[in-house]
């Protein structure tokens, strides 16, 4: 029996957009069963039912929101063959740092200098060519190949940037972007940085790829697929332990087993190298240097996470509390309402990350944790042999962390994995 021409029995652990490509591919030709432990499918695409609106209820958006034109095509493709429609948005982003009281966002000029003080004031001029000096360099030593083994917090203090450009620009972007600390940032491998930086157009004043959400709120893929699935699928179905045989695979669930021909293990890497049973050398090695920092998430009506100054509002919103820590946690305002463009006598609703305070009860919708890989030299070192665990002993392994830690990089596995089997987006 091989698995391009047999009909196997596959599992697939774990209903992110990794697991839910890889089921949506694998299914063509195989058996396939959807474990997910949560009570919803999706993983960080998880849209909620806010009340307002002509229609009852307004669908926003918590965990994923946008994606692009062009460093996203596996996942557009995906959203073509499921019909699911995008409506085009905006990538704009402010700081406001509540101790020097510095506030300025990326939309425009206008709300460049949000404040207008800033027009004469020298300083914010240097800031700003600090910021194209930035970008210009970057781009320059990624070229030369200068960046390899050092952190951001190197390339920042080789350079001989100021602690301004780090701190209002450098640190609160990227943590804005893979939602992490000042620490993490500035540990964070500078090559990679720079490299996703260059793709996304970051490192330029005009090169920006077109951003998109998706309509009627990102579970409308989820919902999609699920109409086109033709397997099984298992909500609040934690799967205990994943056992390895010479016929095949045995999950170890709460009320029992079940067997099947493979597994893909669709979870976070961490997670991923609990559930083996019996991990071999490979799979500890490039598994267990992976780790995931837990992201508080509210959905929340309080319009005062977002910059102070009106003309500085964006689609992402960092606020620097006073007195805050380089450990602690990023604190990042997405305006919905602008991001979604949800309709206006809905009120402005956001999302945020790690609120710096306590949300007033009446206005907090919904409460999540979402966790995100973070990023080492260690980690980063395991990403080009990892594609080698999958198909031995009947298993194969997907996630965001094969590459960046977003959408696409999760397709992107997922498709990889359906490969294997002969298949192909």
């Amino acid at each position: 029996m091989t698995m391009h021409e047999s009909r196997l029995r596959i599992a697939v652990l774990g209903a992110g957009v990794a697991g839910i490509v890889a089921a949506y591919l694998l299914s063509r030709r195989h058996d396939v069963t959807l474990y997910e432990r949560n009570d919803y499918i999706g993983g960080h695409t998880n849209t909620i039912a806010v009340p307002g609106g002509k229609d009852g209820s307004i669908p926003v958006d918590t965990g994923f929101i946008v994606f692009n034109d062009r460093t996203y095509p596996l996942f557009n493709r995906f959203l073509d063959q499921l019909g699911v429609r995008a409506g085009k948005t905006d990538m704009s982003f402010s700081y406001a740092d509540q101790q020097s009281s510095l506030c300025y966002a990326s939309r425009d000029l206008d709300s460049l200098f949000a404040q207008r003080k800033n027009l004469f004031r020298p300083s914010f001029w240097r800031f700003v060519d600090g910021m194209l000096r930035f970008n210009r360099i970057t781009r320059s030593r990624l070229h030369e190949g200068a960046l390899s083994r050092i952190s951001l917090g190197e390339h920042l203090e080789r350079e001989g940037f100021g602690d301004s450009v780090a701190r209002a620009f450098v640190l609160p972007m990227a943590g804005a972007i893979w939602s992490a600390p000042d620490g993490d940032i500035r540990s964070f491998p500078a090559e990679t940085f720079a490299r996703f930086y260059e793709n996304h157009g970051l490192l330029s004043l005009r090169d920006h790829p077109q951003w998109y959400y998706v309509a009627g709120g990102s579970s409308t893929y989820v919902r999609a697929f699920l109409k086109s699935f033709p397997g099984g699928v298992h909500l609040s179905s934690p799967v205990v332990a994943v056992e390895r045989t010479e016929a095949g695979i045995v999950l170890k669930l709460p009320g029992g087993e079940e067997r099947y021909d493979g597994a893909v293990i669709a979870t976070h890497a961490d997670e991923a190298l609990l559930l083996l049973a019996d991990p071999s050398d490979d799979e500890v090695r490039l598994l267990l240097p992976w780790r995931y920092a837990a992201n508080r998430t509210i959905l929340h009506r309080d319009t005062s996470f977002l910059p102070p100054n009106r003309r500085a509002w964006a689609s992402w919103n960092y606020i620097r509390p006073a007195g805050g820590k380089e450990r602690d946690p990023v604190t990042l305002t997405y305006d919905m309402t602008r991001l979604q463009h949800l309709p206006a006598d809905a009120g402005r609703i956001c999302v945020t990350l790690n609120p710096w305070r306590e949300i007033a009860p009446s206005s907090v919708i919904r409460s999540f944790v979402y966790s995100h890989p973070m990023y080492s030299f260690d980690a980063l070192a395991t990403q080009s042999q990892l594609p080698i665990l999958n198909g031995r002993r009947h298993t194969y392994f997907c996630g965001s962390y094969f590459g960046y830690g977003f959408h696409e990089d999760a397709v992107r596995s997922a498709v990889e994995v359906a490969r294997q089997f002969g298949i192909e987006l």
